[in-house]
């Protein structure tokens, strides 16, 4: 999937899962299913994590390697790459395309760890806009 091509919509199920193949990968739906039901209170079938999983290959999130019995499956896409349009889309919707707008609302939302803290401060600073010769001085 290239990078342009926009990544389908996914449903909390097939996210589940592709979250799992992308701390594990290439898995079986057999090993896919064991992680899943190991991390949850409503377990799932084989069948539909099958279903599940050959869906997401249909919509090009996932591939899977038919050479060998039983099937193993692995991303097409990576988790920023999908993390990097969801939050697109999100600033878009609700933001009017301002992630600035976004960035200032999550600060509010604080109170952050000291080491978020650092981080914040420090992405600040390094794209801080140059101040212009003529502004200095000014209030």
């Amino acid at each position: 999937m290239t990078r342009k091509t926009p990544v389908p919509e996914l449903g909390p199920l097939e996210f589940a899962l592709l979250r799992i193949l992308w701390k594990k990968s290439p898995a079986t739906a057999g090993e896919v299913l064991e992680e899943y039901n190991a991390r949850t209170t409503r377990p799932l079938a084989y069948t539909t994590v099958m279903t599940l999983l050959t869906r997401l290959v249909e919509k090009g999130v996932l591939r899977a390697d038919r050479e060998r019995q039983p099937f193993a499956f692995s991303p097409r896409i990576g988790r920023e790459t999908l993390l990097k349009q969801r939050v697109r889309e999100f600033v878009d919707v609700f933001f009017d395309g301002r992630a600035a707008d976004l960035a200032v609302r999550l600060v509010e939302e604080g109170p952050f760890p000291p080491d978020v803290t650092r981080r914040l401060e420090e992405l600040l600073r390094e794209r801080k806009p140059a101040t212009r010769r003529r502004d200095r001085g000014k209030p």
